[in-house]
């Protein structure tokens, strides 16, 4: 349980979407509509319903805006199997990875301040880290360091599941990566590690002087507004949420028999995915992650260059290529899938509330099929009808 590894982490089927998207948004029409059509809407809980159900998903919050063309905003299925109750739109999450844009943003805002370079040996901060003198912070923020990804041992999350609650310190969570030699040398391929977003959060506390939470909340949560973004380092969620369910003990990834994992101390994912937020402030981050709103021109075009080895969809904290940016994310009860398509200035979030499922991305599995539905009987139209 939960030791899929996320070496390989992709996006295709949410791009491939997309770009179907891109190519048809040349013919639509101008005229704004607040949401889409009932049938469209029909069409799309529909296709929410079939991927939710080949899931095993309990609920899902789904936001998709494409100004323009509509809108629909919608809470399904269960947010608490215990009660039957649906998902409010307005309910709380953990966001697991998606930490890592508002990470490699606080990183990028350092940068901008004069505080450090993204030629910046790892050594510089952490030279406990064996190699980290061959290491640079952008190789940290593009996953291509070479250091091995701490939740791809079993040891982690044994340790984890033995005591959910208990809080780690950032130099515990290295204790499980450090020991793995390098799987290749820094800069030479891509390879998707949580162990170089923890060392950035470490970076950031010894660079500002503060708590990594801190940094985030004082230099984007506050700047944005986002009053229900949250970096929380207790068990608490603050009410209302949509609780989050794994697989019960014993069952395999895949099972539909799921026992509540909402409440667990996200001090083990820390700056690589401990974050908690909500639809609506997912919303405003996307587009101002996508269009730099909180970082110089400059680190923004740093920020979404896709260029390391062997991918081109993974820049500084962010996924998607560029044709679209946003990020998914995976901890123990929820996935999440944020992309932003700045051709279409559109918005596309899903948040399902189980962790893991029969496939790595679900979540990114359902905003590809929620946009294709959008493709096919939206942006596909006669501007005339």
């Amino acid at each position: 349980m939960f030791t899929r590894s996320r070496m390989s982490h992709v996006i295709t089927p949410i791009i491939i979407a997309l770009l179907l998207c891109l190519c048809a948004a040349v013919c639509v029409s101008c005229t704004s509509t607040p949401t889409f059509s009932k049938s469209v809407q029909d069409s799309l809980q529909k296709t929410l319903n079939e991927q939710m159900a080949k899931y095993k998903v309990p609920g899902a919050i789904v936001g998709i805006w494409f100004p323009d063309q509509g809108s629909w905003v919608v809470g399904s299925g269960k947010g608490d199997k215990s009660t039957g109750v649906a998902p409010k739109t307005t309910d709380r999450v953990r966001i697991g990875s998606l930490t890592k844009t508002f990470t490699a943003t606080a990183v990028l805002q350092l940068v901008d301040a004069g505080k450090l370079t993204l030629d910046d040996k790892l050594s510089k901060y952490e030279p406990q880290v064996p190699g980290a003198d061959g290491i640079t912070l952008r190789q940290l923020l593009n996953m291509t360091s070479g250091l091995f990804n701490y939740t791809d041992d079993g040891a982690f999350w044994t340790k984890f599941m033995g005591s959910p609650k208990a809080t780690w310190t950032p130099q515990q969570v290295l204790d499980f990566a450090l020991p793995h030699p390098a799987v290749f040398p820094p800069g030479q391929q891509y390879m998707y590690s949580n162990t170089n977003y923890i060392l950035l959060g470490m970076i950031i506390e010894k660079v500002t002087g503060k708590t990594a939470g801190s940094a985030i909340t004082t230099g984007i949560i506050n700047k944005l507004g986002l009053k229900n973004t949250s970096f929380p380092m207790t068990t608490e969620i603050p009410t209302p949420y949509m609780h989050g369910y794994v697989p019960a003990a014993g069952q395999p990834n895949g099972s539909g028999n799921l026992t509540d994992m909402s409440v667990y101390s996200p001090t083990s994912f820390w700056t690589a995915g401990g974050m908690i937020s909500t639809l609506d402030d997912l919303k405003t981050w996307s587009e101002a992650l996508a269009t730099g709103k909180v970082v110089s021109k400059a680190m923004h075009v740093e920020q979404v260059k896709f260029n390391p080895p062997n991918t081109t969809s993974y820049g500084l904290g962010v996924m998607g290529g560029g044709k679209i940016i946003g990020h998914s994310g995976e901890v123990p009860g929820y996935n999440s899938s944020m992309y932003y398509i700045p051709a279409s200035k559109a918005t596309s979030i899903v948040l399902i509330n189980r962790y893991p499922s029969s496939v790595e991305g679900a979540a990114d599995n359902i905003n590809g099929a929620l946009i294709n539905v959008i493709s096919q009987q939206v942006l596909k139209k006669p501007a005339n009808q």
